[in-house]
């Protein structure tokens, strides 16, 4: 097998994967799809160039039954690079902060040793979880701000429960933020255009929760930030 012919061969698996991963139609560029994404547009100008030389070693005649050029076993390694790409997608359950890892409060905790971990560690979110390990909802230096000005100044109370104080974790409390729960199958890539659309919205996609089915009313399994996506994406 000839360099060309093993080109053709890995362009029309190419097309093959991107077809069926995006769901495609046949007569779909694939090289226009792909060099609008974003983990692919650095390499935009090279997949253009692999289209155009499949286009002539497919729809021209050979001369003298070789081919016109033999693509250089770079350019083979390209595809290839690209093909494991989209077969090797990350999922969210690769990339996210497990449970276990995750300073997170129960419902029932005393707010006040939440406030001096706070400070201690320079958290600004801290989850706060349900006995049965759902999300009741997120503490925020925005909530402790607002709790402080409710109290006029006073101390908080150190008895004081996050069930007491529900309305200052609840998820449509922070004004300017926002919290998306997720199933941990769900690719990384598909997760960067859920960041990327809330930004457009005029909200910040603050942090993502992983449960067991993608739902609020799941178990915790983890969390993913924007700086996780973006980090991962980078790993390409």
């Amino acid at each position: 097998m000839t360099n060309a012919d093993e080109y053709i061969q890995k362009f029309k698996e190419l097309e093959a994967i991107v077809k069926e991963t995006f769901g495609l139609n046949d007569w779909d560029s694939i090289t226009n799809f792909l060099s609008k994404r974003d983990e692919y547009r650095p390499f935009r100008e090279e997949i253009k160039y692999c289209q155009e030389v499949r286009n002539l070693l497919q729809h021209k005649q050979k001369i003298g039954n070789e081919y016109p050029i033999q693509p250089s076993r770079e350019m083979i390694a390209f595809l290839d690079r690209t093909i494991n790409s989209l077969k090797n997608r990350k999922r969210c359950n690769e990339i996210m902060v497990p449970a276990s890892r995750i300073f997170s409060r129960k419902i029932t905790d005393a707010l006040y040793d939440a406030v001096l971990q706070m400070r201690e560690s320079s958290l600004g979110h801290i989850p706060v979880l349900y006995e049965n390990g759902f999300v009741a909802g997120v503490f925020t230096s925005f909530s402790f701000f607002n709790l402080m000005v409710d109290q006029k100044g006073a101390a908080i109370p150190k008895m004081l429960t996050f069930e007491n104080a529900k309305e200052y974790i609840a998820f449509d409390y922070h004004k300017t933020e926002t919290y998306r729960f997720v199933s941990g199958s769900l690719f990384v890539d598909e997760l960067k255009e859920i960041f990327e659309s809330t930004y457009s919205g005029g909200k910040r996609l603050s942090m993502v929760f992983v449960t067991s089915n993608g739902k609020k009313d799941g178990k915790l399994l983890g969390i993913i930030s924007p700086w996780d996506v973006l980090g991962k994406e980078n790993e390409r």
